[in-house]
């Protein structure tokens, strides 16, 4: 698991390594230089002879980009540098521009055509982004963006902010960002993760001195929480989940989650559905289906039958499909037994209009809310969330006192102290039935042990992770989300996942 640092942080990072530890800042400049060559030269481009630009700005990302161009050119790349902003260089940059001059180097003053070139490396601006790139350097980036180069970004696409991923202006459209050491917080989170392109992280220091609490949940944290279950495991071992969900209108979303947690291995899965859906589960005799009140909809009947159903579980999901609910005694009922919980959809709608409920959640309850769902139960705007989904995430979960994955292009899971980023999945989950699939996911994955903040992590990850598994097979578009409910068991029985 990586931390995911902020460019404040990053640059604490630099200056406690040069004081403390001893390390030159030029060093740090010249292990960054190393990462960056290594990327452009692996690319296919300029393995088979193709040009290299490296566009140089003012700060010390140009001074990256001309101890990238001296690596380059030492290695035999045909590469030059245009410096955007003049020689105006200092300190580590100054060292760097000189070096390259000794070595022989072109260096530009004049910006030539770009098509010309297999590759170009934007070191313009990096995280020291302030205001938004305007004027020539705007109409250099927007250059970039339309010449036929792979684009390689030093550290950041430069114009995307670092902390928060917006883009104020112009701003680079990456094919790769090599970034230092740990990600920028900008990288992961939209739009700056778009821009970024395929992510490499390269190491510059042994050691890094400053510690986040912002963290990146990648395959092998996934592996370490799900290992291999022993020879004698038996359904009881893994769980005895209870699902609340569907209603007349939404069939299919207590269906999918119900397939769902199957897939992800809970042992014993009883699902409670309204009278009327009882028939629907005939196509899954896996889960024991229990028929509640006499209709379709989540009736004051329907939800006292769904009551008695509570004890004698390990985990319950409640929300999937259960359409508008006036009151919602059943889900006080729920959690008042202080079982693990995930909370979606129409749960999470109950929460907002009973807010009474909400001081009944606890530390093992999940809330699992996309931004408007958020936005409800924090009583804020939806722009507000998107704004800084890091911040809501935590906030909410302090608030609540339980752990919020609040879900997006990337995720944020947090327990109220730490927020841990998930950016598993693809264009193709964004689509009805997701959701649904996530929650029976994270109730397997409760029923099974994890903690809440493990088993949101998880359950976010083998979404996003299952849906890559099917993206292979079927392409973003054509995606549904029954297929990641098929791919969920690959997923896990894969060597990425064990």
């Amino acid at each position: 698991m990586k931390d995911v640092l902020t460019p404040a942080a990053s640059r604490e990072a630099d200056r406690i390594l040069i004081e403390e530890y001893g390390i030159p800042g030029v060093e740090l400049m010249e292990r960054a230089a190393e990462g960056v060559a290594a990327a452009v030269r692996a690319a296919a481009r300029v393995a088979s002879g193709g040009r290299v630009l490296v566009l140089c700005g003012a700060g010390n990302n140009g001074g990256d980009g001309l101890a990238a161009l001296r690596l380059l050119h030492a290695s035999g790349v045909d590469a030059e540098a245009y410096l955007a902003c003049g020689a105006a260089y200092r300190g580590d940059a100054l060292v760097n521009y000189r070096r390259a001059q000794d070595a022989g180097c072109r260096i530009l003053t004049q910006l030539p055509p770009l098509d010309g070139y297999a590759c170009v490396v934007d070191a313009l601006l990096g995280t020291g982004l302030s205001r938004p790139a305007e004027g020539a350097m705007a109409a250099l980036i927007e250059a970039v963006n339309r010449c036929g180069a792979y684009r390689v970004a030093v550290d950041i696409p430069s114009g995307v902010d670092g902390a928060t991923g917006r883009c104020p202006g112009a701003a680079v459209l990456a094919d790769e960002t090599v970034t230092f050491q740990y990600p920028k917080r900008g990288l992961l989170l939209f739009p700056g993760r778009a821009q970024a392109g395929r992510l490499t992280v390269h190491p510059i220091a042994p050691v890094y001195p400053v510690k986040s609490d912002v963290h990146w949940f990648e395959e092998a944290d996934a592996a370490t929480l799900l290992p291999p279950r022993a020879m004698d495991s038996h359904k009881g071992k893994n769980g005895r989940a209870l699902l609340v969900a569907g209603c007349g209108r939404y069939t299919g979303a207590a269906l999918m989650s119900a397939m769902a947690a199957l897939r992800g291995g809970a042992g014993l899965l009883t699902v409670a559905v309204p009278a009327a859906l009882k028939g629907a589960f005939a196509q899954l005799p896996e889960a024991m289906c229990v028929p509640c009140g006499a209709g379709d909809a989540w009736d004051a009947a329907a939800q006292a039958d769904a009551a008695r159903l509570l004890g004698g579980r390990t985990a319950l999901g409640i929300g999937s499909g259960m359409g508008e609910m006036e009151r919602a005694p059943l889900l006080a009922e729920a959690l008042r037994t202080g079982l693990p919980t995930v909370l979606d959809a129409d749960a999470l709608n109950a929460l907002s209009r009973e807010r009474g409920l909400l001081r009944l959640l606890h530390a093992r309850c999940m809330l699992t809310p996309h931004p408007a769902e958020m936005a409800r139960l924090c009583g804020c705007e939806t722009a507000a969330v998107t704004a800084d989904p890091v911040a809501a995430a935590r906030e909410a979960a302090a608030r609540f006192g339980c752990v919020v994955l609040l879900k997006g292009a990337t995720s944020c899971i947090s327990d109220g102290r730490d927020v841990y980023l998930n950016t598993s999945g693809n264009p193709g989950l964004a689509k009805g039935g997701s959701g649904d699939v996530l929650t029976g996911i994270a109730l397997a994955l409760l029923a099974q042990g994890l903690k809440p903040l493990e088993a949101a992590c998880a359950a976010s990850y083998l979404l996003g992770a299952s849906a890559d598994r099917a993206y292979a097979i079927l392409g973003n578009r054509m995606l549904l989300a029954g297929d990641v409910i098929d791919a969920i068991s690959q997923e896990i029985r894969a060597g990425r996942v064990r």
